[in-house]
């Protein structure tokens, strides 16, 4: 089995405005997935990253630079990562097309694990 990674990118703004209840409901089809490759014993782990900016690290100009991250002209933003693992990346993909995500926004990013 490899694990991989589910990156769970949004618009910047994909959930402002929405009220309680519109919100609630998402984090029910994000929970009901987990508990779902729980129970297939595949879910490793994942975190929902804090909504702030964050921080870009560069060390292009010979020293290293801080920057605010994410970049204003991203359109999306890194917004949590989730941990399964799978038999090969067409399960991993197969996984991944399942995930409640694709209802709510339009991209993931998945990357396997590498194993050292």
């Amino acid at each position: 089995m490899t694990t991989y990674m589910l990156m769970l990118n949004h618009a910047p703004d994909r959930y402002d405005g929405l009220s309680e209840d519109d919100y609630m409901a998402i984090i029910k089809d994000y929970v009901g997935w987990v508990e779902a490759m729980t129970e297939k014993g595949i879910y490793k782990g994942g975190h929902k990253l804090d909504d702030g900016p964050g921080k870009t690290l560069t060390a292009a100009s010979g020293q290293i630079e801080v920057h605010e991250s994410p970049f204003a002209e991203l359109p999306e933003v890194l917004g949590g990562v989730m941990l399964f693992e799978a038999e090969d990346e067409a399960a991993a993909i197969a996984i991944a097309k399942a995930h409640p995500h694709f209802k709510h926004n339009t991209s993931l990013g998945l990357r396997a694990i590498q194993d050292v």
